[in-house]
């Protein structure tokens, strides 16, 4: 996590030469998802424990539209899961960018993020708080709330366009806290190479995504 955060502060204050303004975008792949050890069980009021990293594989895709001057609209989305867990986070919002030069710019986003995490255990694993009343025990928690994001994007070198971001999610009792790095490698004038890292805070669920995927700008 620290090393994440050292390199988005780092992005924020290093901008360097051109960017893909582009804000009219498909992008999707593959995601990697890895929990901390016993991310879950805390997540869940430790009424299980499983003290062990957890990989969940997936799918990401992300849609952005520039419909009008400078705003745009974008819905995103994450959904991961590994035999008898699920994580899925969706993101709908409206943003406003702001170009800083000719060629970077900044952009801010407000909309609501849903966040559901599913968990089952059977009565052999050995990892529930009480096992005589666990058999096929399922944990489940969705939530929603309001997110606000923002993000700067800009060129390191020629072809390689890094999009550091931060974004908060309203959950109720607790927040949730996103860094995230998008980095696109340029194939075409209109496509992309996607190689992004992600890293969530809620609830104790540490969780660090990555993905590869394709992006087609229009």
């Amino acid at each position: 996590m620290l090393n994440l955060i050292i390199v988005v502060l780092f992005l924020f204050t290093s901008i360097s030469v051109s960017a893909n303004s582009s804000y009219s975008f498909l992008s999707g792949g593959y995601q990697l998802t890895s929990v901390a050890k016993d991310g879950m069980g805390q997540h869940f009021d430790n009424k299980y424990h499983y003290n062990a990293y957890k990989k969940l594989h997936g799918v990401y895709f992300r849609g952005s539209w520039n419909f009008v001057n400078n705003f745009f609209a974008e819905y995103r989305t994450g959904s991961t899961i590994r035999s008898s867990s699920k994580l899925v986070q969706d993101y709908f919002s409206m943003g406003y960018y702001i170009p800083l030069s000719t060629q970077t710019n900044y952009y801010t986003s407000v909309g609501y993020a849903s966040y559901d995490t599913d968990r089952e255990i059977n009565i052999d694993s050995g990892n529930v708080e009480n096992k005589k009343t666990c058999k096929n025990r399922k944990f489940k928690e969705d939530k929603i709330g309001l997110s606000a994001e923002i993000g700067l994007r800009f060129n390191a070198i020629n072809g390689l366009q890094i999009e550091p971001s931060y974004r908060y999610t309203d959950f109720s009792k607790k927040g949730q806290h996103e860094l995230r790095l998008t980095n696109l490698i340029e194939l075409s004038q209109n496509s992309d190479l996607e190689l992004n890292a992600e890293y969530r805070h809620w609830k104790e669920l540490d969780e660090s995504n990555y993905q590869m995927g394709y992006r087609y700008s229009f």
